[in-house]
C-alpha cells in the first residue's frame, strides 16, 4: 500500500503518553496538516478519537497483515519532539482574567512560537498551543490549540489516569517540544473566569491529544 487515505485500519504502535494504546487499532478519519498528525477513531465502545504520528501507525491490510507505509512516513511525519525537549521561560503571577489574558497575548507577540499554561494551584491549568495571527477586527488576536482540566469528572479522571502530581504537566505533555511560559492564577476566580471566556468561543472535533490525553479544543485568542 503506497499511501494512507481515510478509512484504511492501522494499528498504534511505539506511543509513549498513551502506551495503553499500542497494538490496539482504529481507522484513519483525515490527516491534520497543520499539526503533521493523522486523526483516528479507536475500535471499541467509546469511539475515542485520537491523533497520532504516521510513525506510530501500520496500517492493516484487509487480512489484517501489517502493510508499510513508508513513502508516507518520508513525505508527512513531523520532527519527533518529547516534554523532555520543552524549554521553559520565566513565570508570572496575576490576580484577575484580564491580566492573565494580556500576558497570554503577549508571550505569543514576544516570540511568535511555543505556547502558555495558565494554572491555579495543582489542580486547574489550561494550555493553549499558538499557531498564528487571526483576523479578528482591529484586536490583537491569535489562533492557538487548547486543552484543560477543569472540575469536570472527565478531566480529574485524565490526571489520575496518568498519575499526575499537578495538572500543570499535562499542559507540558501537550506543549512537549516547545517554548513554555507558566501562567499562575492566584485565585481560582480568575482561572475559571479565564477559561470561561476562551471555552465561549472555541470549538472542537472531539480530537483527543496524544500527549496529555485531553481533548483539544481550537480557540482563538484576543
Amino acid at each position: 500500500m503506497k499511501n494512507a487515505k481515510p478509512g484504511h485500519n492501522v494499528e498504534f504502535k511505539g506511543l509513549k503518553g498513551a502506551a495503553h494504546l499500542n497494538g490496539t487499532r482504529g481507522h484513519l478519519i483525515e490527516f491534520l496538516k497543520k499539526e503533521q498528525r493523522w486523526a483516528v477513531r479507536c475500535d471499541g465502545g467509546n469511539n475515542e478519537v485520537v491523533k497520532a504520528k504516521t510513525e506510530n501507525l501500520t496500517i492493516l491490510n484487509r487480512n489484517s497483515e501489517a502493510a508499510s507505509m513508508p513513502n508516507i512516513q518520508q513525505q508527512l511525519a513531523p520532527p519527533d519532539h518529547d516534554a523532555s525537549a520543552s524549554r521553559s521561560i520565566t513565570s508570572s503571577s496575576h490576580s484577575d482574567d484580564r491580566s492573565l489574558s494580556k500576558t497570554v497575548i503577549e508571550s505569543y507577540y514576544q516570540r511568535r512560537m511555543g505556547g502558555a499554561v495558565v494554572f491555579h494551584g495543582s489542580s486547574y491549568m489550561l494550555a493553549v498551543e499558538f499557531n498564528a495571527p487571526a483576523q479578528h477586527g482591529s484586536s490583537r488576536a491569535i489562533s492557538s490549540d487548547m486543552v484543560y482540566v477543569d472540575k469536570s469528572p472527565q478531566a480529574r479522571a485524565v490526571v489520575r489516569g496518568r498519575r499526575c502530581n499537578n495538572a500543570k504537566d499535562l499542559g507540558t505533555a501537550f506543549l512537549r517540544g516547545e517554548t513554555i511560559e507558566y501562567i499562575e492564577a492566584t485565585t481560582e476566580n480568575a482561572f475559571f473566569d479565564l477559561l470561561s471566556r476562551y471555552k465561549s468561543g472555541s470549538e472542537t472535533k472531539g480530537l483527543i491529544d496524544m500527549g496529555s490525553g485531553l481533548k483539544m479544543h481550537s480557540v482563538t485568542l484576543m
